[in-house]
């Protein structure tokens, strides 16, 4: 007789996503889009994301995975760096740099820094006399811890995850202020041989940074997503992303992996990815900008290089350039007693 499969874990994940999917922040509408602080926060980490329309919440595998979804660093095999750099739009830029290491059983760990600067900006009176240079810039630090939370005596691809992360936010324009904040995240199981799995993401669910008299939350990010993977060398991915300051949003994105060199010593692979986004809808902002497109070489199991092309219409594109290096677990040989 075919074995009845257990859907109880199936539910009570379902039930804690839920849960984060009605915080108890109000969502934005009409004249509260966009009025958040700490809007870098929202802006992607890492070109292989990017590249796949940001719709990236359950693929995550390496560092990167610190920032989209906390309960993602398990899906690190070993130990990982990942670092990107981007000139953004407007003269800004962005920075990333995480470090994550699996564990085992007892889960994962990384911490990660995420940094905007905003370049050289004057200072003026109300009367329009320059008063001084300012260098506004934001930065977020976090570390981020996640576990299995079900099916100890099962595969880990078989288990469900549960991931947080605390973050220390700081920003400065004139006047500079800081605050903390929190993530939290799920991941479950594969589903149906192996080929599908979801992830829910809560981001920067508490905190608010006051600049003059003015005090603001943190912009609230609420991730459902899911990964189908046809194969080894294709698979789809999808977002349904919410922000408490703006529109819920759609994502989704595609990578086609291909193996350019077979050979033991340093095979060599490369990927096509492209991706949708709702999110760059805006009606003021003239030309293409709702798509994004990418590619990558990774070198074996341990270099990654990835590109990702973002059009943000005639306000300009983005280009952003990501390298994670992702270390092999070693061997570790039993010493054989002479004699034996």
């Amino acid at each position: 007789m075919r074995k009845r499969r257990n859907f109880l874990p199936f539910f009570f994940f379902l039930l804690i996503a839920a849960c984060l999917l009605f915080p108890v922040r109000t969502y934005a509408s009409g004249a509260d889009v966009g009025t958040s602080t700490g809007q870098f926060l929202k802006i992607a980490s890492g070109a292989r994301a990017a590249a796949m329309g940001e719709a990236f919440s359950a693929a995550a595998d390496d560092a990167f995975a610190l920032d989209w979804n906390p309960a993602a660093a398990t899906n690190i095999r070993y130990k990982s760096i990942a670092l990107m750099h981007s000139m953004y739009l407007a003269d800004t830029s962005l920075s990333y740099l995480a470090y994550a290491e699996n564990t085992g059983d007892m889960g994962a760990w990384g911490i990660s820094a995420k940094y905007m600067s905003y370049g050289s900006i004057e200072g003026t009176s109300e009367h329009g006399e320059i008063t001084q240079n300012m260098s506004p810039y934001d930065l977020a630090l976090s570390i981020t811890f996640s576990c299995y939370i079900t099916g100890f005596n099962k595969d880990p691809e078989d288990r469900f995850i549960m991931g947080a992360a605390g973050k220390f936010i700081s920003s400065k324009i004139s006047n500079s202020d800081n605050t903390l904040s929190a993530d939290i995240g799920l991941l479950s199981p594969w589903f149906l041989g192996r080929h599908l799995r979801f992830s829910f993401a809560g981001q920067n669910l508490i905190g608010s940074m006051r600049f003059d008299k003015e005090e603001n939350d943190l912009p609230m990010i609420i991730r459902a997503g899911s990964l189908y993977k046809v194969s080894d060398f294709l698979c789809f991915t999808a977002d349904m992303i919410s922000y408490s300051d703006y529109d819920t949003v759609f994502a989704a994105g595609s990578e086609l992996k291909l193996k350019l060199i077979s050979s033991r010593e340093m095979p060599l692979e490369a990927a096509l990815r492209g991706g949708l986004n709702t999110r760059n809808k805006d009606e003021a902002v003239k030309g293409s900008n709702n798509f994004s497109l990418g590619a990558g070489l990774k070198f074996g199991d341990v270099y990654s290089f990835d590109y990702a092309y973002s059009p943000f219409g005639d306000l300009g594109d983005v280009h952003r350039f990501s390298l994670s290096v992702n270390f092999k677990k070693p061997v570790v040989r039993k010493k054989r007693l002479r004699g034996t």
